[in-house]
């Protein structure tokens, strides 16, 4: 490929741009003047709120820390009174097996045939009563 002027041009164009580009935008901010500021669209110090007066005060603090700390003392001392089962499992499933009902707890006995479900579900028919007409 042969180099020639054209070529080289836009790339000039673009290294110039770069070089020009920033000492313009910092001429452009030095020459700006600040902003003045206007004294009276400040606030007043009338117009700040009023502080709170139902602020917690560091005695309220300090008693409910020493409140929950009481609470938690006594969560642990009811805990550490408690009798942990750490027996075999099956002894407890056996004892709680044995407070259940066994009529509960029994399999099903009986099968039932889809003919005996369809008579059930006939007998049913019968007994139903239709729903009230609207009119």
């Amino acid at each position: 490929m042969k180099f020639t002027f054209a070529h080289s041009l836009p790339a000039s164009l673009a290294t110039l741009a770069l070089l020009v580009a920033p000492t313009h935008l910092l001429a452009q901010t030095t020459t700006e003047a600040a902003p003045q500021a206007d004294i009276n669209s400040m606030p007043k110090w009338s117009e700040f709120p009023v502080p709170p007066t139902d602020i917690t005060t560091p005695a309220e603090f300090q008693a409910a820390v020493t409140d929950t700390l009481a609470k938690r003392q006594q969560l642990k001392t009811e805990t550490d009174a408690l009798v942990w089962d750490d027996t075999v499992p099956e002894t407890f499933a056996a004892d709680a097996r044995g407070r259940i009902d066994p009529a509960h707890i029994a399999p099903i006995e009986a099968q039932t045939t889809p003919a005996q479900i369809d008579a059930m579900a006939e007998e049913l028919r019968k007994r139903a009563a239709p729903p009230p007409v609207i009119k």
